[in-house]
């Protein structure tokens, strides 16, 4: 896990989202990349000197939220850009590789119904690379537990799951797989990954009517420090007129999220 990113909003909890992912990359020995939420560039600022002018006052307001946690700001590097946010990311990931984002659950959201903001959402629905939502002001914690959760096993690229892997070989974690049978299930959910087998201690059955039914279900059972899930690609249509805000009653959990994106 070499390369981090992190984008930064203006909520209140944004400098303990940063101290969170600074401990994540210290046991994996990565670089964070900080990137602001809201770049300059958009229609209302595609004149030239204002797009600069508030570009450089968002690059000043990371470098502040940066020296006032750390002391040596060379372990972090402020990524600049005029793109929209997801254009951003895309561009450094082609560029570098990104291994891993880490972000809050809201960045300025003060609605308590919220789970997932729009940056948030945003970053998990539009982008490829997997993507760890730290819980609102709690820091971070190796896991000795995690569940993972889903409708079908199949995996369609080995690569899939290698923060899985990194996570679980780093810190020793246990491991229980969770199988929902939601309605239309078919026998080809049964389509195990070998990797993902050999991983774990124990493969639960749930029949559900969503995933997080099923999870709702047995989290309290195991009472994992991790849970993990699936994101997979969605038709063109639906990414496009899908809200990227995901309210509590769709979705909810305490402990970090840790969201792999299975490509269809």
């Amino acid at each position: 896990m070499h390369n981090i990113l992190v984008p930064i909003g203006v909520s209140k909890y944004a400098k303990t989202t940063l101290l969170y992912a600074l401990e994540v990359a210290r046991h994996f020995e990565s670089t964070i990349y900080v990137i602001d939420a809201y770049p300059a560039f958009s229609s209302l600022t595609s004149i030239a000197n204002v797009s600069a002018k508030i570009q450089g006052e968002n690059v000043t307001r990371i470098k502040t939220i940066v020296s006032s946690i750390t002391s040596d700001i060379n372990k972090i590097k402020i990524v600049s850009s005029e793109q929209d946010l997801i254009g951003a990311i895309k561009k450094l990931d082609h560029t570098i590789g990104l291994d891993l984002i880490i972000t809050a659950t809201l960045n300025n959201d003060i609605n308590n119904d919220v789970f997932l903001g729009k940056i948030a959402g945003s970053v998990i629905k539009r982008t490829s690379i997997p993507v760890l939502v730290a819980p609102v002001g709690k820091e971070f914690k190796p896991p000795k537990k995690m569940l993972m959760a889903f409708k079908t096993g199949e995996v369609k690229a080995s690569s899939t799951i290698n923060p899985l892997v990194t996570i679980q070989d780093k810190f020793e974690t246990k491991l229980k797989l969770l199988l929902v049978k939601v309605p239309g299930f078919a026998n080809r959910n049964h389509q195990l990954n070998d990797g993902l087998m050999q991983r774990a201690e124990q493969l639960i059955y749930s029949a559900n009517a969503t995933v997080y039914q099923g999870v709702l279900e047995h989290f309290q059972e195991y009472n994992p420090d991790l849970l993990v899930v699936f994101k997979r690609e969605r038709g063109f249509f639906e990414k496009l007129w899908e809200t990227d805000i995901i309210f509590k009653k769709d979705f909810y959990c305490t402990v970090p999220l840790l969201i792999l994106k299975n490509k269809e």
